[in-house]
């Protein structure tokens, strides 16, 4: 069988039992358990199952990556009031990482007036916005996501360790009730987390839509964010310094 065939086979699975363990899964398949774990290892890595204690569980639909134009159009004027707030945090001469998600996407549209700043990122959409507004911009390169046209990875993540990066702006999926910023992908997670750690101060931006969504990886807890955007008061149930809130 096939390796796609087998792929086919598990999620097919899961859509009737949700959960399977591995042991199971080489039974119904004829393969080994070191086979059947590469391909739950594949299928995680394309974000279209959950690897959970010794097997896998389906991705209920409100964990899956949605398609970059698809969520280009979603909140769309409430990202663009985060963005115009996140630029005035900019300032000249600094290098700054911008994430790729669509809440951070138009930022571009208020950074053409700093001087001297180097943006770097991973989305290659954003990137050709930058270029186009004569921002000295680098991508980071690295494997490419096809549902957020953004590339992630071990080489990405080593691109972004050789900057001294001023501050990074980014976004996520959305906030859980214990307040930790999640996402249903582990390579942005990681991407993220690696920017975070290389930079002076971090940079949250969040619509209303984004609280109590829980998915499965967790970044850090917004508390621990320097500074978060929003447009919603619920960002007081998880953070009472208002000195790093501004509320659009």
């Amino acid at each position: 069988m096939l390796k796609e065939e087998r792929y086919d086979k598990i999620l097919a699975i899961l859509e009737k039992e949700k959960y399977v363990s591995a042991q199971k899964l080489s039974k119904l398949l004829f393969v080994s358990l070191p086979t059947v774990r590469r391909d739950l290892a594949e299928l995680d890595r394309r974000n279209q199952i959950i690897r959970s204690h010794g097997g896998a569980k389906a991705i209920e639909p409100e964990h899956i990556v949605a398609p970059l134009d698809f969520r280009k159009t979603v909140h769309s004027n409430q990202k663009r009031q985060l963005c115009q707030a996140a630029a005035n945090l900019v300032n000249d001469n600094e290098i700054i990482f911008i994430d790729s998600s669509t809440t951070t996407l138009q930022m571009a549209d208020f950074l053409g007036e700093k001087k001297n700043i180097t943006v770097i990122t991973n989305g290659i959409t954003l990137a050709a916005l930058l270029v186009q507004k004569g921002i000295k911009t680098y991508c980071t390169g690295g494997e490419i996501f096809e549902n957020s046209l953004a590339h992630f990875g071990s080489f990405a993540e080593e691109f972004i360790q050789k900057f001294n990066i001023d501050a990074v702006f980014f976004s996520c999926h959305g906030v859980n009730e214990k307040g930790m910023l999640a996402d249903p992908s582990l390579p942005e997670t990681q991407i993220r987390k690696v920017a975070i750690n290389q930079s002076k101060k971090s940079v949250f931006l969040c619509d209303e839509s984004k609280f109590f969504l829980s998915t499965p990886y967790n970044l850090m807890h917004i508390g621990e964010v320097d500074y978060i955007i929003t447009d919603s008061d619920s960002i007081y149930r998880f953070v009472d310094n208002k000195n790093k809130i501004f509320v659009v």
